[in-house]
């Protein structure tokens, strides 16, 4: 009994070293899924704008129409809840990392969409209403890794346009890889 206790113990101490390593992995693996998932919707979008020639106004507008241009609606998958924080045509949120404007590239801004009252709700409640071209996190966690300068969760803004635009690490002269081709640059031409 008494080998069985102290055997119990050693299993118990080894698994305290082990478990801060794994609860790291895990949440390694929900980050590249939150960019996964974020670059599905801003890829979603911009295909729904494409076919329909306008934004949808609520993501399941993304997999309700046929043809869909979405597999399935995801769950942010750093609170695994089903609720992503939307980004607005023209709202604050829309203006990408590093650039001056509102919007994805190459779209006029229009004016920021305001709540609306009564038939989205009671007296007091408020829906926003308007096109949206992409999606973010609502969670304000520090991030294990960066992505594009950006350290928390809800700085990682996925919009129309501007998902796709990463550069190749460890590639010299930060060569960008355009959607689904080789990357550019003297060896990419």
């Amino acid at each position: 009994m008494v080998a069985i206790v102290i055997g119990m113990a050693i299993m118990a101490i080894l698994l305290m070293g082990v478990a801060p390593s794994i609860a790291m992995v895990m949440k390694r693996e929900r980050e590249k899924e939150l960019l996964f998932r974020g670059k599905q919707y801003a890829r979603a979008i911009a295909l729904f704008q494409k076919r329909y020639g306008r934004y949808p106004n609520e993501l399941k507008e993304l997999y309700e129409n046929r043809p869909r241009t979405i597999r399935k609606l995801f769950k942010e998958p750093m609170c695994n809840c089903p609720d992503w924080h939307i980004i607005y045509q023209g709202s604050p949120d829309a203006n990408p990392v590093g650039q001056s404007g509102f919007g994805p590239p190459g779209v006029p801004p229009r004016p920021v969409p305001t709540p609306t009252p009564g038939v989205f709700g009671g007296p007091g409640k408020t829906k926003t209403v308007g096109q949206i071209i992409g999606v973010r996190s609502e969670l304000h966690e520090e991030a294990l890794a960066e992505w594009r300068g950006q350290k928390f969760y809800d700085e990682w803004r996925f919009i129309v346009g501007d998902a796709d635009r990463d550069t190749m690490s460890g590639v010299p002269g930060g060569m960008r890889m355009p959607p689904g081709g080789p990357p550019t640059g003297p060896r990419g031409r």
